[in-house]
């Protein structure tokens, strides 16, 4: 099964993102760009709502996963509790669309870094688990942050149990160079893939095969980590038309 984010279609509202993903036969993570482009945090409840009565009218096995909200996750500036408070509200948005999966940024912070992802996202874990949804922690593209290297996500998630794994963004790899490592220190925790392309110092969101990443290295351990999800997280602004054409031909070129 390949998954397509609704970032394919960054440029449309995400109830029109994912419809037409929809129409067209593809499996699909809910990307939390779209959500950005038509105003973020300040529009998401009404964004949510829309969604929500829209799929109702589609058959809800086309969404696997969900990207959860990356702004405003810096516990030195938003109280903790109102963080949780969100990715609650967002763990029902997961629940009620179908999602088996919720992808989580680790939390920015200056002390107690590790403790305080820690206790963050055990309450987490604990909302989704009751919500029948896993909790997968991607790594960071900024070098300088907790979770940008294999041991920061090895040792957040052994701590968390089974019901939280890890979502591999390959493209952050490339910018932090540790591609390999992570496959080799966490392949086995991975429950997710995010599939993308850059130049190895900006996160681009290019197609496969446009940039620098390892696809020899990824393609393989794809096929060996048969379970985890692979989610293409392609960033197209054109017109509709045109990004269909290119999730197409990104589909037909790693069918197995």
């Amino acid at each position: 099964m390949l998954v397509f984010s609704t970032m394919i279609l960054v440029n449309l509202s995400p109830v029109d993102a994912l419809t037409t993903l929809i129409r067209n036969g593809f499996f699909i993570e809910i990307g939390y760009d779209n959500f950005i482009t038509y105003g973020g945090k300040y529009a998401e409840n009404q964004l949510i709502k829309r969604v929500l009565e829209t799929v109702t009218s589609y058959d809800k096995n086309f969404i696997k996963s969900i990207h959860m909200p990356y702004d405003e996750i810096d516990a030195d500036t938003v109280p903790l509790e109102a963080i949780v408070s969100r990715m609650i509200k967002w763990l029902d948005f997961a629940q009620e669309v179908g999602a088996s999966i919720a992808v989580f940024h680790t939390l920015k912070t200056s002390s107690n870094v590790f403790d305080t992802n820690l206790y963050f996202f055990r309450k987490i874990v604990k909302e989704a688990s009751d919500r029948g949804v896993m909790v997968a922690i991607e790594n960071r593209l900024e070098k300088e942050l907790f979770g940008s290297k294999p041991q920061d996500l090895k040792n957040l998630v052994t701590a968390l149990g089974e019901e939280a794994g890890i979502c591999l963004d390959v493209g952050h790899a490339n910018i932090t160079k540790n591609l390999r490592q992570f496959i080799d220190v966490v392949g086995n925790q991975v429950i997710e893939l995010h599939l993308h392309d850059n130049d190895g110092s900006k996160d681009l969101h290019k197609p496969p095969y446009t940039g620098s990443v390892d696809w020899n290295l990824v393609t393989e351990f794809i096929k060996r980590r048969k379970n985890a999800l692979p989610v293409f997280e392609v960033l197209c602004r054109e017109s509709p038309v045109h990004c269909i054409v290119n999730a197409n031909t990104i589909r037909k070129m790693f069918e197995i």
